[in-house]
């Protein structure tokens, strides 16, 4: 759902500010200067009045020179211009906010964490193609990054970057190497937690045990977790990563549909990386989860 929200929403954005950047020069060509004239000729008058009054005078001197349905379509599309402008900037440039869907990510990331995506740190992109426009830095093992599913881009994952280009990567359930090296795990203490299971009557939350690490990426160190008496159902492999491509897994290592399943991610798919935690939902229900206002992610 959040997904077909996310595409349609962007469309609906860039369409919306397009036709209110025509009206505005429309406007600015034809029937501006009257008004700002009529705003001038009553300076003097606008200036001895309350700011309710100077507000209500206001909106009457824009109402007899928006005389017809043309006009008033006009500055209406005109007036929402420098708003969705802002807009267009910060969500298509610099920041996006993502919503965890799923446990895939945890203990990092929790379901209903709010995210803010990153969208020129790791290079410029266009609306809607996702072309690239800029280098930006370097993508780095570690990264947790937001993209376009490879099986389906109309929906958005979140899964951290494991393999880079070049790199030849070797996952057999708890056992990891990277170019030769074993990624390292220490062990930090046992967590229990709901989880969803599919049952003959429906979907019902049942505790489950896991065991959190702390994974050494190489020089980079998070939070994972494994499942306590259950393996992914992921046979042993080797990875020799693709120019352009990486390997991506969730953190949530035995729950998590990833590289291990569709394959590499290709750099044209990649929206941004995840840096904050801006708030939880859960928060805003009164269910707890309120101290992750404006977290770091690692």
């Amino acid at each position: 759902m959040f997904d077909n929200l996310r595409e349609n929403f962007e469309i609906i954005l860039i369409v919306a500010f397009f036709i209110s950047a025509v009206t505005y020069v429309i406007y600015r060509l034809t029937f501006y200067r009257t008004i700002r004239a009529d705003y001038a000729a009553h300076g003097a008058s606008l200036k001895n009045l309350s700011r309710k009054e100077r507000k209500r005078l206001k909106h009457n001197i824009l109402a007899c020179h928006l005389d017809n349905a043309w006009k008033k379509t006009v500055f209406f599309f005109a007036d929402l211009f420098w708003i969705l402008l802002f807009v267009v900037v910060v969500r298509s440039f610099l920041y996006e906010p993502f919503i965890i869907p799923s446990g895939s990510m945890k203990p990092e990331l929790q379901i209903g964490d709010i995210v803010l995506v990153n969208k020129y740190e790791k290079g410029l992109r266009m609306p809607i193609t996702n072309k690239r426009l800029t280098s930006g830095e370097p993508i780095q093992r570690g990264d947790v990054v937001v993209f376009k599913y490879p099986n389906n881009p109309k929906m958005s994952y979140i899964k951290r970057v494991i393999g880079l280009p070049g790199d030849t990567v070797y996952y057999d359930n708890r056992t990891m190497t990277i170019n030769g090296k074993a990624v390292e795990l220490k062990k930090l203490h046992p967590l229990t937690d709901s989880i969803e299971i599919e049952t003959r009557s429906g979907t019902v939350e049942r505790k489950a045990q896991f065991t959190v690490f702390e994974e050494d990426l190489l020089g980079l160190k998070h939070t994972i977790r494994y499942a306590n008496g259950f393996q992914a159902n992921y046979i042993a492999r080797e990875w020799k990563v693709p120019e352009g491509k990486y390997l991506m897994m969730g953190d949530n290592r035995d729950s998590s549909a990833d590289g291990r399943a569709f394959g590499y991610l290709d750099d044209n798919l990649i929206i941004g990386r995840a840096k904050r935690i801006a708030f939880n939902f859960d928060c805003l229900k009164f269910k707890g989860k309120c101290n992750r206002f404006f977290k770091e992610i690692k």
